[in-house]
């Protein structure tokens, strides 16, 4: 693979992960790691072997030799960091979600229609082996058609306290959610046509989350799809410290179920029997960094775009539009 110069801006968790990832991608080479908080920066630099770190993200921008950046901040600066990133002509790999607001999204996807580079959007499962399964599985008439996914967990309130702010993060319903609505389309090969909601609040008042406006922490979410195929999804990022309700994953069709155990197993369950298939689990960061990396080396091209990721942010706000008028939401124009 030709040479790419690289810079990853955010040294946190996904931040980390962007890094690892591009360490192992041939051809690759790191040239700057930006986060304000200096232990961060320069523990990214010298565990992953960038040139240079800073605490200045526009700094780091400015280095030369720069082709590529992956956008690992707080999803409310997405369109901020993206979009000066593609002013100085570099592709972007943007993490998951694409903003937080429609107006932020729309402007990343034309920024890069007006400069020509690449916009990709994180939504790692899509590289996931189980996932791809699960879509031959449905496609090939496994489970014959219509289905429905279904997917249920409830967490605490989570450790990093801006990712549940409305301004900043989103919450569940826009940073996690996404990921299923974004994997429901890829799965269906179909598009979001409808959305109905019912949601709360659990951590208002929560000591956890002073100065931060919450969004809607705990939701259930019936998406619908132009092929008839339905998506449900049952969230809660609001329970108290340790506590944390069981989870379910599965794919119901008129003959079988599929039933996901994480990512590495599933169960193709039917009249006549049960398949297992077992060791699907890899490192989709590792390959969507890769994928990446030949899409701005090769001109392959890219598994999620910028309008991916602005087709799974509107279900998101129609979610949580429809959470608190109570009626349902029509999509238009999704794809």
């Amino acid at each position: 693979m030709a040479r790419i110069g690289v810079c990853v801006l955010g040294a946190g968790d996904m931040g980390r992960t962007h890094a690892r990832s591009w360490s192992q991608v041939e051809g690759a080479e790191l040239i700057a790691v930006a986060d304000p908080d200096e232990a961060r920066a320069r523990k990214s630099c010298e565990d992953h072997g960038f040139d240079r770190w800073f605490t200045d993200w526009r700094e780091a921008l400015e280095q030369p030799g720069i082709q590529a950046v992956s956008i690992c901040v707080p999803s409310g600066y997405h369109c901020e960091c993206s979009t000066a990133a593609m002013g100085h002509g570099y592709h972007v790999l943007c993490e998951k979600p694409l903003a937080v607001c429609e107006e932020d999204a729309l402007a990343m996807v034309q920024a890069a229609e007006r400069t020509g580079v690449l916009l990709g959007v994180a939504f790692c499962k899509r590289f996931s082996n189980a996932i791809h399964k699960v879509r031959d599985i449905v496609a090939g008439g496994g489970i014959e058609r219509p289905v429905m996914y279904r997917f249920a967990t409830g967490w605490e309130i989570r450790f990093k306290p801006w990712i549940m702010d409305r301004r900043l993060g989103g919450g569940p319903i826009i940073d996690l959610a996404c990921h299923y609505f974004d994997q429901w389309r890829f799965i269906f090969e179909s598009e979001p046509v409808r959305v109905k909601a019912s949601g709360m609040t659990f951590s208002i008042g929560a000591p956890e989350l002073l100065g931060v406006e919450p969004e809607m922490d705990t939701a259930t979410i019936l998406v619908e799809h132009d092929s008839g195929d339905v998506g449900v999804i049952s969230v809660s990022w609001g329970l108290p410290r340790g506590t944390r309700s069981g989870s379910l994953e599965d794919v119901l069709g008129p003959a079988g179920v599929i039933s996901l155990e994480g990512l590495d197993k599933l169960t193709l369950v039917r009249s006549g029997g049960e398949e297992v298939f077992e060791g699907l689990g890899n490192d989709m960061y590792l390959d969507q960094t890769r994928a990446f990396a030949r899409a701005v080396t090769e001109g392959a091209p890219l598994s999620t775009a910028g309008a991916d990721g602005l087709t799974a942010l509107r279900v998101s706000l129609a979610a949580i539009e429809s959470a608190r008028s109570g009626v349902a939401v029509e999509l238009e124009g999704q794809g």
